[in-house]
């Protein structure tokens, strides 16, 4: 009975925050003696050494609700859709460092800005010219180690059940951005949020290293920006 005394009260104490930041990780900190910045650089390259993540973030952009959920795959291969209050809706393929694009009309006609071009588009797909959105699908660019300098650890919590460390950032644009980083098993990101400022968001990263299967769309559904843009 003791025994269980004992156990029930940790639990309360934890549930409570009246513990240390390290108290609800139980008899054993898998950071322990690591600084926050270290914390940081171990699951960047964690997450970055992959071979797959699917990601989901929510929040606005410069006022109006925005949502992403992508699911990128080791050499940059990704399958996406964006969303935006302000700008329409827009799939993204990425094969073989190739992008395609296909939006809705709303999308193009703000993002081409110019009707004729939009209407030209109509369902097809975009191929994007070579050089742009590189990075967009690259996992090592998903946590830039410039990114993750100056951060502070906080009380540790708990995402999807699964306990997490906690590392914030304040950033000069008034934004703080809080990491949540697995502190069970391979310490991976697990979650993003920023808050503050004009982009407030929460980003989350699960289904690490489950297969990703990413095609090209047929040539007969493809048009090129290059020549859309020649031809509008």
């Amino acid at each position: 009975m003791a025994a269980n005394r004992k156990v029930l009260a940790t639990a309360v104490a934890c549930a409570a925050a009246l513990v240390s930041v390290t108290g609800c990780f139980g008899d054993k900190d898998p950071f322990e003696g690591m600084s926050a910045d270290k914390i940081a650089d171990k699951a960047s390259k964690a997450t970055s050494g992959v071979d797959s993540v699917k990601l989901s973030a929510e929040g606005k952009q410069s006022g109006k609700p925005t949502s992403i959920a992508f699911e990128i795959a080791k050499g940059g291969a990704c399958n996406g859709e964006m969303k935006s209050a302000d700008m329409g809706t827009v799939d993204i393929r990425v094969v073989d460092k190739t992008s395609y694009m296909r939006g809705d009309a709303a999308y193009w006609k703000n993002t081409l800005n110019d009707e004729a071009a939009a209407k030209k588009v109509g369902d097809r797909w975009v191929k994007v010219p070579a050089g742009q959105n590189d990075d967009m699908c690259d996992l090592k660019s998903l946590f830039k180690e410039g990114d993750l300098k100056g951060v502070k650890r906080g009380e540790d919590s708990e995402v999807d059940g699964t306990k997490a460390a906690t590392l914030t950032k304040k950033k000069s644009g008034g934004e703080t951005v809080t990491f949540y980083v697995a502190a069970e098993g391979e310490p991976y990101f697990l979650r993003a949020v920023t808050k503050g400022g004009d982009d407030p968001n929460t980003m989350n990263f699960t289904d690490y290293n489950e297969k990703v299967e990413v095609e090209a769309p047929p040539a007969s559904e493809i048009a090129d920006m290059q020549d859309l843009i020649a031809g509008s």
